[in-house]
């Protein structure tokens, strides 16, 4: 494999109402996003090929795979890869203007829901590839014809299932436990009488996330509250929540928000 390949369909779409900053595919994508990062516009991503998955800095965490959808929102720093380099392909739209802030303060973006799935993502793709690339269209008829295609997005499966979403009575219970931070996966696995592997997987299924990175976030968010709401060094928040020591807790936090505990606390006070 040659590594990644990036085709811009359209450029510079402008109209009154909004605009259509790049419209294009990747394809092999590297992977390369390692940390949070910010966009200046919205942008629409489509897995169109592989597995991977997506998280932000509010602590919401995603797998992938194709026939998923991306929103990305200007002020959320964000994450998302493939779990394999080179191992998914996408479509995207970068997008801003005054018709999009509409839609955002009608409810219809919304930064509480960044991930959902394409009700037919065939079809879907098709005509998006069709509008996109049609350039002898005028740039109103193309970006009314991205809002179409934007709505059947955000109208299509939804959001992978959570906690709230029918869930059978024991995946409440392996939430809360592994919200302490006394336990783990193994553990809450022992504590709900399951055989580990079949609860490794079932909780995947229900989530979207492996139990131990659930925990793990769980973790992270809990830290973060006390950085917000408590002069506790880092240290002793290490300690509270059981890492066995500051390095490996500022680790897993960086990991997790893209920012050392002390760069997201110092972040946090200069707002």
């Amino acid at each position: 494999m040659s590594g990644h390949r990036w085709k811009i369909w359209a450029q510079q779409i402008h109209t009154a109402l909004g605009s259509l900053v790049e419209v294009g595919e990747v394809v092999h994508s590297g992977g390369r996003m390692s940390r949070f990062r910010y966009l200046r516009r919205y942008a629409l991503v489509i897995v169109t090929r592989g597995e991977g998955h997506y998280e932000d800095e509010r602590g919401r965490e995603r797998s992938l795979s194709a026939g998923d959808w991306i929103l990305v929102f200007p002020e959320i720093g964000h994450v998302y890869r493939p779990d394999q380099p080179g191992g998914w392909d996408e479509v995207y739209a970068m997008f801003e203007g005054p018709v999009f802030e509409t839609w955002r303060g009608q409810g219809l973006l919304d930064p509480g829901r960044p991930t959902g799935r394409l009700a037919d993502p065939e079809r879907w793709l098709a005509e998006f590839k069709r509008a996109m690339q049609e350039e002898n269209s005028g740039s109103l008829t193309r970006l009314c014809a991205f809002q179409k295609l934007l709505a059947e997005a955000l109208e299509g499966h939804g959001d992978v299932p959570t906690a709230g979403d029918a869930a059978p009575g024991w995946f409440a219970d392996a939430c809360r436990l592994l919200s302490r931070p006394e336990s783990d996966a193994a553990q809450a696995a022992r504590d709900l009488g399951m055989n580990y592997e079949t609860f490794r997987r079932k909780f995947k299924e229900h989530s979207g996330v492996a139990p131990h990175r659930y925990h793990r976030q769980q973790l992270v968010n809990v830290a973060a509250r006390m950085l917000d709401s408590t002069e506790l060094k880092s240290a002793e928040i290490a300690r509270t929540l059981g890492f066995s020591d500051e390095a490996y807790f500022s680790r897993v936090f960086k990991q997790v928000t893209g920012r050392s505990p002390r760069a997201y606390r110092t972040r946090q006070e200069s707002r």
